[in-house]
């Protein structure tokens, strides 16, 4: 079987596009992680930049990408486009409205990148890579869809002598998970990257 050519220059399957994708999920990540507002208008601007951020790169690599991508790419990053946008027109839509932007996202998102990565996962170098990201995606989707919007849950603990206690409430947990999420993609997509651009041979069928 003939060596695939290599792929062009930011394009979905060259080591530039993770490594794009990677900076703006690890600056969510860290914001989330930092920050002492889990508020879900915090969460709503911070998913919104890092989103329309990575509708850019998702675009800009759909351009470069061959035919046989270009397509899924660019509705991959048309949606994402439109659900920063969504999170950013109305950052003070509350918690409902976190989740069912988020959610939206991730599901269509991640099943995109799922499938991409169930069909070029051995004969492409980066297609277990999109569907590592791909199933995150997706268990990023289903956990805003499990957790209660009505939540919750005061806690209290001594700590030095002093009594601490608090309410945990949806958004504080959402957001929580949208940073976790973030942080881990970031470093997949940044692992991926740095594997990529190594060289490394392209899994392929074994001729009968």
């Amino acid at each position: 079987m003939p060596a695939e050519a290599s792929p062009a220059l930011g394009a979905p399957d060259n080591w530039l596009a993770p490594l794009a994708r990677a900076l703006p999920a690890l600056v969510l990540g860290l914001l989330v992680t930092f920050s002492q507002d889990h508020s879900a208008l915090l969460g709503l601007i911070a998913f919104g930049v890092f989103a329309v951020v990575t509708a850019a790169v998702l675009i800009a690599s759909a351009v470069r990408a061959d035919a046989a991508l270009r397509g899924s790419v660019l509705l991959q990053g048309i949606f994402t486009a439109i659900a920063g946008a969504a999170a950013l027109v109305l950052p003070g839509g509350g918690v409902g409205y976190l989740v069912y932007v988020v959610s939206g996202w991730a599901i269509v998102a991640g099943a995109i990148e799922t499938v991409n990565g169930i069909r070029f996962r051995k004969v492409r170098a980066a297609g277990r890579d999109w569907l590592l990201t791909g199933v995150l995606t997706l268990l990023l989707g289903l956990a805003y869809l499990l957790v209660p919007q009505g939540l919750a849950e005061s806690y209290g603990f001594e700590e030095k002598g002093q009594e601490v206690s608090g309410v945990i409430t949806a958004d504080i947990v959402l957001v929580g998970i949208l940073g976790a999420w973030a942080v881990i993609v970031g470093v997949q997509l940044a692992i991926a990257a740095i594997t990529l651009r190594s060289p490394r041979p392209v899994p392929s069928e074994v001729a009968p």
